[in-house]
C-alpha cells in the first residue's frame, strides 16, 4: 500500500466519521426539540405557577397576620416579647 493510498484511506475514514458526527447532531437537536424542550417548557411553567401561587400566599398570610394584630394589638405586643425573651436566652 503507497503512502497516497494510505492518505486517501485516512481522509476518507474522517470524512465518514464527521459525517456520521453530523448525523448524531441533527438526531440528537431533532430529540430535543421534539420531547425535551416541551417537557421544559412544561416545567418551567409549573414552576412559574408555583411561585405565583407562594407569593400569593404570602400576601394574604401577611394581610391575616396584620389584621389579627391590629385586632388585638396587646396580645400581638406580648407574644412578640416573648419570642424575643426566649430567643434572647437561646442565644446566650
Amino acid at each position: 500500500m503507497s503512502r497516497n493510498d494510505v492518505k486517501k484511506n485516512i481522509d476518507e475514514a474522517v470524512e465518514k466519521g464527521q459525517d456520521q458526527v453530523q448525523d448524531l447532531r441533527s438526531q440528537i437537536e431533532q430529540i430535543l426539540n421534539e420531547r425535551v424542550s416541551p417537557v421544559l417548557q412544561r416545567a418551567v411553567s409549573r414552576t412559574d405557577q408555583v411561585v405565583a401561587n407562594v407569593r400569593h400566599g404570602d400576601h394574604e398570610l401577611q394581610e391575616v397576620v396584620t389584621e389579627h394584630v391590629k385586632s388585638r394589638p396587646i396580645a400581638a405586643i406580648l407574644i412578640s416579647a416573648a419570642i424575643g425573651f426566649v430567643l434572647g436566652r437561646f442565644s446566650k
